[in-house]
């Protein structure tokens, strides 16, 4: 009997040993294949991405918009260790320019520079292998400003491949403006006088020198129109009348300017005027020849002639305009009151 528990038990030791024996092989393999998998995994997994550079700065040597030859100063920390080839300064918007050259370049290898629109690369002239935390300092010259607003510059640094290592975004340059818009609004003027509003002849058949006589208006005229003026001279539709039985008339002594006439001799019963002026440092103005420098008489008419002209502007110094009325009469004139109202009429032109 105890010779059968005996065997009973030494039975139960052999299995248990032979399952302590398969649970290891079992825990080995699985182990195993554990180690393989990570084994396969590390030697499959890519490259790191890229990380962000760090104390990224943006300095410039003068801030105003346009401005040429320019000096632009970047300094930037890596994050990753890795070989550079190229570093690229991207900078935002549009309107970047200039022919960049190397001032001095700190914490890379010596290269070259170029710019392409808004990307300026420099290029290392043999690729280097710079450690994570080194401090970089790139600082360019020949420059020329982007126009008034806010930019950023995207810094890259980058492999042979070309593969990006590092990157990151500087803070923000403001390009001021360089000018300033003036503007002045010049008033369309023009300024003319006479020297009389009203004048009487006193005048008698009898005595020759009260049966003709003149009166000379004289008239200015300064403006600032670009293509000068008119002068133009009118009277009533009635001429020279008297209220007197019939209203009677001092006849025109021509109907128009284009007719003008030297001054009748006496006797003679006309009226009319002449014209004669200056224009001081004004090469556009003229009096109508009709006038032959004062020589020749034309009558009014309702409808108006042009006596005087300018093509230009005046200039500081006004032009003047004499009008010279004359009148004769002869013992066949009414007695009377004769009266007409004679109307000037300066006209700029602007165009």
């Amino acid at each position: 009997m105890q010779r059968g528990r005996l065997r009973l038990v030494k039975n139960l030791l052999r299995r248990a040993t032979a399952l302590i024996r398969r649970s290891k092989r079992q825990a080995l393999s699985l182990l195993a294949a554990v180690s393989l998998m990570a084994g396969f995994s590390v030697v499959s997994s890519p490259s790191a991405l890229a990380a962000g550079l760090t104390n990224l700065s943006w300095s410039v040597s003068n801030n105003q918009a346009a401005a040429t030859a320019t000096n632009y100063s970047y300094s930037f920390k890596t994050a990753t260790t890795g070989t550079i080839k190229t570093i690229t300064f991207t900078v935002s918007g549009a309107g970047l320019g200039g022919a960049p050259a190397i001032v001095v370049a700190y914490g890379i290898g010596a290269g070259s520079v170029a710019r392409a629109g808004q990307v300026i690369t420099y290029t290392v002239t043999a690729a280097v292998s710079v450690s994570a935390g080194i401090p970089i300092f790139v600082q360019l010259s020949g420059m020329t400003n982007p126009a008034a607003g806010s930019y950023t510059t995207a810094i890259a640094t980058n492999t042979a491949v070309p593969a990006v290592i590092d990157s990151g975004t500087t803070p923000a340059v403001v390009f001021a403006a360089s000018n300033t818009a003036k503007t002045i609004v010049v008033a369309q003027s023009l300024t003319f006088t006479l020297d009389a509003t009203a004048f009487q002849l006193n005048m008698d058949p009898s005595l020759p020198a009260l049966a003709d006589q003149s009166y000379t208006i004289n008239l200015t005229v300064l403006t600032n129109a670009n293509s000068g003026y008119t002068m133009t001279v009118s009277d009533n539709a009635t001429g020279l009348q008297s209220s007197s039985t019939g209203n009677p008339t001092i006849p025109q002594v021509s109907t128009s300017m284009s007719t003008a006439i030297a001054w009748p001799a006496a006797p003679a019963i006309a009226t009319g005027y002449t014209a004669t002026g200056t224009g001081v440092g004004d090469a556009g103005f003229a009096v109508n020849a009709a006038f032959a420098a004062g020589t020749k008489y034309a009558g009014y008419r309702s409808a108006g002639d042009i006596v005087a002209l300018s093509t230009t502007a005046t200039g500081a110094t006004a032009n003047t305009i004499a009008i010279t009325d004359q009148t004769s009469i002869d013992y066949a004139t009414q007695a009377g009151t004769f009266t007409d109202t004679i109307t000037y009429t300066a006209t700029p032109n602007y165009s």
